[in-house]
């Protein structure tokens, strides 16, 4: 990717100081969506970040999801040097300071563009946090909100209920398991307290649509999140059976590989059994090489698909 032509006005310097700025929101982006590995990868005359190669133009590559955020704040510092670069005694500082303040601003940015609410922190404490019976259920509804305004993939609501298991037990310091088992009726709870009240227009003023607070603020959000793991196994673009009935009999072929493999193997070995079982399935041309590729390259995919046959196995 290269940026627009007003990348002349950054230097390796205010690119330093902006990344070191946004170390935080990054680290941040790859702890929420589960990223191992940040492929993101900058090159400019006298910087270079990542393993990227030389260039005398200014280049951003690789998918990480930090690498929009870094985008999107370097245009933001274009357009501040645009205005003030010449005004400007201490540059570097000012950048840094705006930086700082404007990160904020991009992260709203994207949760508005998902539908979700731009404060997920105060919805606790808003009329239907204040409705609900205790503080668990006040952070549930604060980490369903919070989830909402991610765009990275929500491969099935076994993956979703983890993720909620684990944030409150890091919060209230209870086993994940404990909440395992208590996140359903708390859901319950929380969808039928937060789909009362007024309804929400998420339509326009021409052609209206009414739904609950709860219907427009979490389930659609969560809706638009994409899930890797929805494509069914007789589409032709994912598998490279020629016809439905031999794709039905691949399809039991794929879930006993993987869930076999998986099931034998001890629980810290499970990810390079998956690993191997995705391999083999490539191997028998049961699974096109470039998807096996692609799910094995990207750890947020790996993980998840990773958790649904954990989940497959343990309802056997």
């Amino acid at each position: 990717m290269i940026l627009p032509p007003q990348t002349f006005l950054l230097s390796a310097e205010v690119v330093q100081v902006t990344l070191a700025e946004l170390h935080k929101p990054r680290t941040d982006l790859h702890r929420s969506h589960l990223v191992s590995r940040c492929d993101m990868t900058l090159a400019m005359p006298g910087l270079r970040v990542g393993r990227a190669q030389r260039s005398a133009l200014f280049e951003l590559t690789g998918e990480c999801v930090c690498r929009d955020l870094v985008v999107d704040v370097l245009q933001i510092v274009c357009d501040f040097l645009t205005e003030h670069g010449a005004d400007r005694t201490n540059l570097i500082g000012a950048v840094r300071s705006h930086v700082r303040k404007r990160v904020v601003d991009v992260f709203r940015g994207y949760r508005a563009h998902q539908g979700a609410q731009v404060k997920p922190k105060t919805v606790r404490h808003n009329r239907f946090g204040r409705a609900l019976p205790d503080e668990e259920h006040r952070a549930v509804l604060g980490h369903l909100a919070d989830e909402a305004g991610y765009s990275s993939p929500l491969p099935g609501q076994a993956y979703l209920l983890r993720r909620l298991a684990e944030r409150c037990a890091k919060e209230f310091d209870q086993p994940i398991p404990y909440y395992l088992e208590r996140l359903p009726a708390i859901l319950r709870t929380v969808k039928s307290v937060c789909s009362g009240g007024h309804r929400v227009n998420v339509g326009t003023r021409t052609s209206p649509e009414y739904v609950s607070w709860y219907d427009a603020y979490i389930d659609r959000p969560l809706g638009r999140r994409p899930d890797a793991h929805t494509q069914p196994l007789e589409d032709d673009s994912a598998w490279t059976s020629g016809d439905h009935e031999n794709a039905h009999s691949s399809d039991a072929v794929v879930v006993d590989v993987i869930a076999t493999a998986v099931a034998s193997a001890p629980s810290g070995a499970q990810p390079q059994a998956l690993r191997t079982a995705v391999v083999q399935l490539a191997d028998r041309g049961l699974v096109p090489r470039h998807q096996a590729a692609s799910l094995l390259a990207d750890q947020l995919r790996f993980d998840g698909a990773l958790a649904e046959v954990r989940e497959v196995i343990a309802h056997v």
